[in-house]
């Protein structure tokens, strides 16, 4: 299949069980931008058909990301997706592996998605809380929320200061339960005490990582393709070995 789609020079991420086609576009190059997203799902269609497959257009999402002002120059007909099988009208927000993106990357969308889930997480294992010991507890706690909290949360590096703190307010809930305290106590000694790391510094934490991959050479090529190390030789960082950001 990505034989298939590179004859349109669309970018191609295939997934265990998920597809994804890219196309990046100023606006006034929408319209051929658009068509080759077009031409290149019929293509997929036609190879689908002749491998005894069938795409299935109800389980395809499709959005455009861009900013306030860039976004509000295409009307709802633009963004729509006009197929010989059906159209596929374009949606505010979509799951993509476990993540909610939204259309101007703010994910403002996945936080609340985050936070309502931990948090009835955190009033479920509540109830319970008299029926098991600390260390269970804990375990439990992390296992439903700390979790959450770590899943692609790299994503989350220049995200607002309001999506923080709504991530904030999980981890400073589930560590108040883990310790026994009231709702409303200072947290910050208490994921102190529990050797929690909060929630801004856990994405500084992933993101070294995933450089300290890149870096050694031991990250995948989706990763290591992207990153390319400074090589102006006037420059201290390229004796430092800084990546170009």
């Amino acid at each position: 299949m990505q034989e298939v789609i590179s004859r349109r020079g669309v970018s191609f991420y295939g997934f265990t069980d998920d597809s994804q086609l890219v196309n990046h576009m100023l606006v006034n190059e929408m319209d051929a931008r658009k068509n080759a997203i077009i031409d290149c799902i019929t293509d997929i269609e036609l190879w689908c058909r002749s491998h005894g497959l069938k795409l299935n257009a109800d389980k395809s999402d499709v959005i455009w990301l861009g900013s306030r002002q860039q976004l509000a120059k295409l009307s709802q007909a633009d963004k729509d997706v006009h197929l010989s099988s059906g159209s596929l009208r374009a949606s505010e927000t979509v799951h993509n592996l476990g993540v909610i993106f939204d259309q101007h990357l703010t994910f403002e969308a996945q936080a609340c998605a985050c936070s309502k889930a931990c948090f009835y997480h955190l009033w479920r294992i509540r109830q319970i809380r008299r029926f098991i010991d600390d260390s269970s507890l804990k375990l439990l706690v992390q296992a439903f929320t700390t979790t959450c909290l770590d899943y692609c949360n790299g994503l989350l590096a220049n995200c607002s200061v309001a999506v923080c703190k709504r991530m904030q307010r999980i981890q400073d809930s589930a560590a108040r339960l883990v310790c026994s305290e009231p709702a409303r106590s200072n947290a910050a000694p208490l994921l102190h005490h529990l050797h929690w790391l909060p929630v801004h510094r856990r994405i500084t934490y992933k993101l070294c990582v995933l450089m300290f991959d890149v870096y050694h050479g031991t990250a995948p090529k989706y990763l290591t393709d992207p990153c390319s190390r400074c090589n102006d030789h006037h420059l201290r960082s390229s004796t430092r070995g800084d990546f170009v950001v």
